[in-house]
């Protein structure tokens, strides 16, 4: 088998979204770690039309965007399949609220600590004037961001009651879809202890993380 390049921030979120599922299917990936001022690799790879992680490049293919690298790879290694016929409408609203509801509590009240714990002024400036927001103003936010994440941890909480995975006894599209934003949580422990007082995402969390 070819190798399957995959370019990546090694804590993007969305980088883990592709690997829990490269994870699922038992493919062997090499990672090519990108930094967030050189575009230099993701020019040349995409040819110039993308400049974000991640990306996946497999048997001279190149395909961009987590959720349409996932449909991809579905189709190109069908084994394990992670978005079935019948659940497909379904898995694709899970995968836009994750990333477009979920993720943004979660986006808030993570970033400030990494960018101001990193020690690079550059970095900082970049990410908020990608995000639209300096620090400050985001922990501003904090009481209203934990209000909606526990709201949303609570529902899902629900969602996972009885199941091994979010649709039920088997892995889709829908867990690696839900479970990234909560990767990018844990890189803020003392936010993320607000998951360990709803034991049915706990429990789910482990066992998506767990994954190899």
């Amino acid at each position: 088998m070819s190798q399957i390049n995959l370019y990546q921030y090694p804590i993007s979120p969305f980088s883990e979204k592709v690997r829990r599922v490269l994870a699922y299917k038992q493919l062997k990936w090499h990672p090519i770690d990108c930094h967030y001022e050189d575009k230099t690799n993701l020019l040349a790879v995409t040819k110039g039309a993308w400049t974000r992680v991640p990306v996946l490049e497999w048997d001279g293919e190149v395909v961009y965007n987590s959720a349409d690298i996932i449909k991809w790879l579905d189709r190109k290694a069908p084994a394990n399949r992670v978005i079935p016929d019948e659940s497909r409408l379904l898995i694709e609203l899970i995968d836009n609220w994750a990333d477009n509801t979920f993720f943004l509590s979660i986006l808030f009240l993570t970033i400030p600590d990494l960018l101001d714990g990193a020690g690079d002024a550059k970095l900082k400036s970049n990410r908020e004037k990608l995000i639209g927001m300096t620090t400050a103003q985001m922990r501003e936010r904090h009481a209203a961001m934990k209000e909606q994440l526990a709201g949303h941890l609570r529902m899902i909480d629900d969602q996972l009651a009885g199941k091994d995975f979010f649709l039920g006894k088997s892995f889709t599209m829908a867990d690696a879809s839900v479970y990234h934003p909560l990767f990018f949580l844990a890189l803020n422990p003392s936010n993320f202890s607000m998951v360990q007082d709803f034991k049915n995402v706990s429990r789910w969390h482990e066992r998506i993380r767990d994954i190899a």
